[in-house]
């Protein structure tokens, strides 16, 4: 018969619930402690029961994720290869909660409450979303990427967008433009916000006026950016630079450009936001902002499981909001101002 935590905890010298406690990740445990026990259970070849664990110390291992983007977003997939490594380090499952936007009687905390799950990841979510409030009132330990709550149990993983939109501007001025347009988000979304809020402190540190004309968009779609796009060419003076709220709509825009006859970067620059795999491959390769996507998803994952762990006493000490930097991916989409020589 495989070996069990009572041979571990025999073999270790420690109690039972102290080799619970270690293999399962509470912080009420001491780095050597754990270190010994996990050394032991792999000389023993421990192989935890899920099951088992579950019903003995009331954990299911499992977590849910919930996107309201669906799985074929090109954000979720970079974002994948983070979380699948946390919740190795972890020792979790994880589960897609589908929602049945269909059905009216559909309640994302009791569907985690079903599944067992023992917190959930969340993705795409705004404030306005029905399952939102009953969310944040339940007990239910959350971590949202790009939507900033303020509750006990509940944390949130971003990057800097407002300081990214800002080096935008910084390294077009660099550059000799001094026309720039954003092309906008969903004017609700929280990262939205940010980005625009960022864009207009980089035009004001960078000596230049904000122009009313100069904004356009209204989602992060490839069709928002092309006819943000086509109205912002359309302009008596139209911009020199465009910083985009996301890749894709940087290539509606650049779709929009090079139907109106516009050489990228010669006549216009285009700037994105993400560095999705398909920045690298369009033509030109988009410069753009990066977001470490696989970054956010191990640190969501990992946040989670310490939003889990921790007394119920010691969570409002909790860290709960993880800002990650970006950086600023120089490719050929982006040029010197027309007229202005290097």
């Amino acid at each position: 018969m495989s070996a069990n935590i009572r041979d571990i905890a025999k073999a270790a010298g420690v109690s039972v619930s102290t080799v619970s406690k270690a293999l399962n990740g509470y912080s009420s445990v001491s780095d050597a402690t754990r270190a010994k026990v996990l050394r032991i259970a792999n000389e023993l070849r421990y192989e935890p029961n899920a099951a088992a664990r579950a019903l003995v110390g009331q954990r299911s291992m499992t977590l849910g994720v919930s996107l309201t983007t669906g799985l074929t977003h090109p954000f979720f997939g970079s974002l994948l290869g983070g979380i699948d490594r946390a919740l190795q380090e972890k020792g979790y499952d994880l589960i897609y909660l589908s929602q049945a936007h269909i059905n009216p009687e559909y309640s994302l905390v009791r569907h985690c409450r079903t599944r067992n799950v023992e917190g959930v990841l969340v993705f795409g979510f705004q404030d306005t979303d029905r399952d939102f409030v009953e969310l944040i009132d339940s007990d239910l330990p959350a971590v949202f990427i790009d939507l900033d709550i303020q509750a006990s149990r509940i944390g949130m993983v971003t990057s800097d967008n407002a300081q990214a939109t800002r080096e935008a501007v910084r390294h077009l001025h660099a550059l000799g433009h001094r026309r720039i347009a954003y092309i906008a988000g969903l004017a609700d979304s929280y990262v939205e916000k940010l980005r625009k809020q960022g864009f207009r402190q980089g035009l004001l540190e960078n000596g230049l006026s904000e122009r009313s004309e100069y904004r356009a968009g209204e989602d992060f779609t490839r069709e928002s950016g092309y006819e943000a796009m086509h109205r912002l060419l359309s302009l008596e003076e139209r911009p020199t630079a465009v910083v985009c709220c996301s890749d894709m709509s940087a290539f509606g825009a650049m779709e929009a450009a090079e139907e109106r006859g516009l050489s990228i970067p010669e006549d216009v620059s285009v700037v994105g936001f993400d560095d999705i795999e398909a920045a690298r491959s369009v033509r030109p390769a988009l410069t753009t902002i990066r977001q470490d996507m696989p970054r956010m998803g191990y640190e969501a994952v990992m946040l989670l499981d310490r939003l889990i762990a921790e007394e119920t006493d010691s969570i409002s000490e909790l860290p709960k909001r993880v800002v990650l930097p970006t950086e600023w991916i120089s490719r050929d989409s982006c040029g010197p101002a027309p007229g202005r020589i290097e």
